[in-house]
């Protein structure tokens, strides 16, 4: 059985899709795939192109958030999916640790980060309370910040995954 991974990336790149596969008791990134075309036209074709592979997995693990409203939520309604449908148990995270922390954009010039929880910035706007339990705040930029593409990690570190897996919409009322 092998262990799937999506991640949805900044606008105009595409969704990374990683196979993960158990080698000693670690789950190593086997094959990854990307979705260039809208996730709605390339997710579906992608799993059932892993089936016909005889690429059988159990769990099926998501970023829900922040990002895209969009990608995350047609990611976890797939996800939901697979879960009714064929029983695959779903874990999530958020972004950050797969585009080592940098902003991601949010709207104008605001973007999501993730703030040191020792030394907040005075710029950035708390959101709501998952948001605060995660230090994701929403910070304003004169200057667009140095934003790094989300990355498939060589090894998949389950211990970064939960089953909260609701969509982390996280912008205020404007």
């Amino acid at each position: 059985m092998h262990k799937i991974l999506i991640l949805p990336n900044l606008a105009g790149e595409p969704t990374l899709v990683g196979i993960y596969s158990c080698i000693q008791k670690i789950w190593k990134l086997t094959q990854s795939h990307l979705i260039t075309q809208p996730l709605s036209e390339g997710l579906v074709p992608l799993f059932m192109d892993l089936r016909s592979q005889g690429i059988a997995f159990e769990s099926l693990y998501f970023v829900r958030g922040p990002g895209s409203f969009m990608a995350l939520k047609l990611i976890y309604l797939f996800a939901k999916t697979l879960e009714i449908t064929q029983n695959v148990k779903l874990y999530a995270t958020h972004a950050f640790h797969f585009n080592e922390n940098s902003p991601i954009k949010a709207y104008g010039n605001c973007y999501f980060i993730q703030a040191d929880s020792t030394n907040p910035s005075n710029k950035s706007q708390t959101l709501d309370k998952e948001a605060r339990e995660l230090n994701i705040c929403l910070q304003s930029f004169h200057t667009p910040p140095q934003r790094k593409s989300f990355v498939l990690p060589d090894i998949l570190d389950l211990t970064l995954f939960n089953t909260r897996l609701k969509p982390l919409y996280l912008l205020p009322p404007i």
